[in-house]
């Protein structure tokens, strides 16, 4: 069984209109494989390569979602034609597309997959991981004294806000195109409020950039957009929801 939602959402700013596609998969063991003639000749090269199911199993969901992120976005674009591929930091780079400034972020945890298409000029970043106690351990090693006692300020369970947190981090790193190769002090965040079903983030050092929370479940997903766009989310998040209760 495989579950797709996508659909494109507005990113707006004081004097400009953008726009960005999106893609949330979930898929059981095998029925990824289903996908494969979404593959670009090399993206097909490299898959034969992976030896491990696990491995096999992200590289697809990674490659499924974004190109689905992109058709979202694009009429224009012959999906088959579009070769995803790593950068030095391992950031995502779009080629052979037609709609040549069209850039994406990827994210996937499980058999969950989440990407985004967006225009070069405006930059986002995703990521998204499911709460468990031993990541929460790992994750309080890295969090600063004043991110943890943050934790303490929302009403969410420590696990989860600990989760949430790294998540927005990792979704900055992920726009920055650095991956988690810096002194992640730099990510640190200033603040975390609650709105509604939401929750945003300000950057203490970043301070252009914002972060967007949403926890359904185990699962948290989080987007860092610039600080002063914004993005209509309202159908992206009830897919998130959808697709992680489903």
């Amino acid at each position: 069984m495989m579950l797709i939602h996508r659909g494109k959402f507005t990113l707006q700013r004081e004097n400009s209109t953008h726009y960005a596609g999106f893609c949330i998969l979930h898929a059981a063991p095998g029925h990824l494989a289903q996908q494969l003639s979404l593959l670009h000749p090399e993206e097909r090269s490299y898959y034969d390569t992976l030896q491990f199911d696990k491995r096999r199993e992200s590289y697809l969901l990674g490659r499924i979602s974004a190109k689905k992120a992109i058709g979202a976005l694009s009429a224009f674009e012959d999906l088959q034609k579009i070769a995803i591929e790593a950068g030095i930091f391992q950031f995502p780079v779009v080629k052979y597309s037609v709609t040549r400034n069209l850039q994406v972020s990827i994210t996937h945890c499980d058999g969950l997959g989440i990407a985004l298409s967006h225009p070069e000029v405006h930059p986002l970043g995703v990521d998204v991981e499911r709460t468990d106690k031993a990541n929460t351990e790992a994750i309080k090693e890295q969090l600063t004294a004043n991110e943890l006692a943050l934790t303490l300020t929302v009403p969410l369970p420590q696990p989860i806000a600990c989760t949430m947190i790294w998540t927005m981090k990792e979704a900055l790193s992920k726009v920055l195109r650095t991956g988690l190769t810096m002194d992640l002090k730099l990510l640190e965040i200033q603040s975390l409020v609650k709105e509604g079903e939401l929750y945003t983030s300000q950057f203490k050092h970043l301070i252009q950039y914002k972060a967007i929370s949403c926890q359904a479940g185990a699962y948290v997903c989080s987007l860092v957009v610039p600080g002063k766009t914004t993005p209509d989310l309202e159908q992206f998040w009830q897919f998130f929801r959808e697709t992680v209760s489903d």
